[in-house]
């Protein structure tokens, strides 16, 4: 009877320990402040995350044996506790809460010993929260600790700081700081021990940032591995391996490298081990780069073997796009007659469907009779929705066919939905991007009363909201709703011919958003302003500040015909 005995002292030594663990840092306050986040007991919520921090070992500096031993897991629960509440803040607008809740993190944090993983945990928070500077030393202390007490173990969170401030370095123009990035991520990082998933996000960093011949040169390395095959944890990164060498082969035209580097997937890799995520990536990737014939193959065999997944879904619809590409108008109607039968419930798409096998019946040349009584039944399907963005994103659809009657029904709907819910809503997100949902597709259908009418409305509205309440992320997104506003009033005062007020939209679009991607967009349609308003000398001016882009070319043809 002793080891009964002995097992039943040793399990009770194992629970006390458990306990023990379980309570140095109360996880149970943790868990009980997600649980009523997740119902919707915010003040509840916020008083469990403030206790649990406000009681945590790290908060009050401990410094025991058994906080040591798992210090970094009890800093990591700590730092969900501090980003939930900081969500809630936001959410209610709690500007002081927040500033109150960053400092104390500040404090904690230079009192402790936050390891790589964690600095970046702690990084993503002060970004969210607005603290870009504060953010930008913890990833560049991530960089610096690494190279200088290295472990394999925090590359990942080194490959992660890297991409982040590629990222933020690019949103603020700052080229000299990301080619002195480039230079440290190819010169101080140890590649020999990297996994796949590091080894491709490596080479992703440097196609992208760096040197495109060291992106190349890891890509190489990757597949020449011996021990890859379809069982491997990592096959995501080496699907994501074999298209980025695809698209380069491509690329340069180097047909004979992309037909041996199909042929050693084929090899090393059955079609049937592979999920339909990668063989849809698959698919893509010979799409890009020319391989109609191998994409298609793979479209079907996705829609057929794996018809209730997203990518069956998703592959079926691009088989339609394909065939009207091709202008084969049977394939075509057969594949969107396909979706519409097989997937009526995802509304959005399914419409989408139904207005592209129209069109396809209608450039084939079929019986009028036949397509009037499909009109019909599309204008009894579309009653039926009360998703606003279906209705208008069909609208600008039935426009585009000509279909004026059925598009302006169809729109009047969508603004009408898209007003309710704007009414209905406190959410300021919501509500902007409710308008700029109108706004876009009231251009689409020439109601420039309403592109006016959002935008300006857009305008006074992210004007006047405290930016403090919202994630980076979220601040984005309306930023974006913005920028787009401006070229939108743009256009649409154009049309009108009221070039000045054409003119300041575009020139606060340049002036504010100096590095967005459409910049040199913006700077051509000032040109076009100002040439359409007979002011020629001004117009050639800003011709000439077009940089490198597809813009830059009609620019200079603008040029050339002024006689400059």
């Amino acid at each position: 009877m002793r080891i009964p005995i002995i097992l039943s002292h040793f399990m009770a030594i194992l629970l006390a320990f458990a306990v023990n663990a379980y309570a140095l840092d109360n996880l149970y306050l943790l868990k009980k402040g997600k649980s009523a986040q997740s119902e919707g007991k915010i003040e509840k919520a916020i008083e469990h995350y403030r206790e649990y921090i406000e009681f945590h070992p790290t908060t009050k500096g401990a410094d025991s044996p058994q906080y040591k031993r798992k210090e970094q897991y009890y800093i990591r629960n700590l730092l969900i506790a501090y980003s939930n509440l900081f969500e809630i803040y936001r959410q209610k607008g709690k500007d002081e809460e927040i500033d109150a809740l960053a400092q104390k993190l500040k404090e904690t944090h230079k009192k402790s010993n936050f390891l790589p993983k964690n600095l970046y945990n702690l990084s993503t928070i002060f970004l969210d929260n607005k603290s870009t500077e504060e953010a930008t030393i913890l990833l560049h202390q991530i960089l610096k600790e690494h190279q200088k007490n290295y472990s394999p173990r925090n590359n990942k969170a080194a490959l992660r700081a890297y991409a982040k401030l590629f990222s933020l370095y690019g949103q603020q123009g700052e080229e000299e700081k990301k080619s002195k990035l480039a230079e440290s991520l190819i010169s101080s990082l140890p590649t020999h021990d990297f996994d796949l998933k590091d080894s491709n996000k490596f080479a992703s960093l440097c196609l992208q940032y760096g040197s495109k011949e060291k992106g190349e040169e890891m890509l190489k390395e990757i597949i020449s591995k011996e021990d890859i095959g379809p069982e491997s944890s990592s096959l995501n990164a080496i699907i994501n391996t074999y298209s980025k060498l695809l698209q380069i082969y491509h690329e340069k035209n180097d047909k004979e490298a992309a037909a041996q580097l199909m042929k050693r997937f084929s090899k090393n890799f059955r079609e049937d081990d592979l999920s339909p995520e990668n063989l849809y990536k698959l698919a893509i990737t010979y799409l890009d780069c020319g391989e109609e014939k191998e994409s298609t193959r793979l479209l079907r065999k996705i829609s057929e073997q794996f018809p209730y997944s997203i990518t069956g879904r998703k592959s079926l619809f691009l088989l339609g796009r394909i065939s009207q590409s091709k202008q084969d108008w049977d394939a075509a109607i057969q594949y969107f007659g396909d979706y519409v039968a097989k997937y009526p419930h995802q509304t959005f798409f399914a419409l989408k469907a139904y207005s592209r096998l129209l069109d396809s019946y209608w450039t084939r040349g079929s019986d009028l009779n036949f397509l009037d009584d499909e009109i019909n039944e599309l204008a009894n399907i579309v009653n039926e929705i009360s998703d606003f963005e279906v209705q208008l994103n069909l609208a600008r659809d039935l426009k585009w066919k000509g279909m004026d009657e059925l598009a302006a029904a169809t729109f009047s709907l969508g603004v009408s939905s898209a007003r309710k819910c704007i009414a209905e809503t406190e959410d300021t997100y919501k509500k902007l991007r409710a308008y700029w949902l109108i706004e876009k597709y009231a251009y689409a259908v020439d109601r420039f009363d309403l592109v006016e009418e959002c935008g300006n409305l857009i305008m006074e509205i992210s004007s006047s909201t405290n930016d403090a309440s919202f994630t980076r992320d979220t601040e984005e997104k309306i930023q974006y709703f913005k920028n787009q506003s401006y070229l939108w009033l743009a256009k649409v005062y154009r049309k009108k011919e009221n070039y000045p007020e054409s003119a300041k939209f575009l020139k606060a679009f340049i002036k504010t958003y100096p590095n967005h991607e459409e910049i040199n967009y913006a700077r051509y349609e000032l040109g076009q302003v100002y040439e359409e308003a007979d002011q020629k000398d001004v117009a050639a001016q800003i011709y000439i500040t077009v940089g490198e882009s597809m813009w830059k070319k009609k620019a200079q043809k603008r040029l050339s015909i002024l006689g400059y």
